[in-house]
């Protein structure tokens, strides 16, 4: 078996109005959407799908990017792909916030979106994009340096939530 480069989340978050649909059934189609996307990408390896069905910006309020976090810490995953970056984050802050966050990882995180016009492409990396992105994030946390702490206590929680609810303890 060949050991791949990128190990793929693909990420959804559709808005509340998904909320009466069938979790399951949204899973199972998002799941197999990055399956067959990926299949013949042979630097590629499909380790899950997060998807989350909320209102909420916050990053730390959507429970599978939560998840998604916490297996980039544990080294599960290493490249989240999303159809548009507009499901990674609401806005600039959240974008900056939880950029600040992976960054300040010891392990490398890459990001890919099929936005046509404000597509993430840290895997080509044109126009060096992922130091682009690094820089932007740095400084805008350096700026809101509080409230980056204190989302960064609040992601942490969530995280730790999560493990004791899972009992994994990671």
């Amino acid at each position: 078996m060949t050991v791949k480069k990128y190990k793929v989340a693909g990420y959804v978050k559709n808005a509340l109005l998904w909320k009466n649909r069938n979790p399951e059934e949204m899973i199972r189609y998002n799941r197999m959407y990055f399956e067959r996307l990926l299949e013949n990408e042979e630097d590629m390896e499909f380790i899950d799908v997060y998807v989350d069905v909320t209102g909420h910006k916050e990053t730390y309020k959507r429970p599978e990017m939560v998840r998604l976090i916490r297996d980039f810490m544990n080294g599960r995953i290493n490249l989240i792909y999303a159809r548009t970056s507009g499901y990674i984050a609401a806005n600039a802050h959240e974008l900056c916030m939880l950029m600040q966050f992976l960054f300040e990882h010891v392990k490398p995180i890459d990001f890919y979106t099929e936005d046509p016009d404000y597509q993430f492409n840290t895997i080509l990396n044109e126009d060096h994009q992922l130091e682009e992105l690094k820089r932007m994030a740095k400084a805008y946390c350096s700026v809101y340096k509080d409230d980056y702490d204190e989302w960064k206590e609040k992601l942490l929680e969530q995280i730790s939530l999560l493990n004791e609810t899972e009992g994994t303890g990671a």
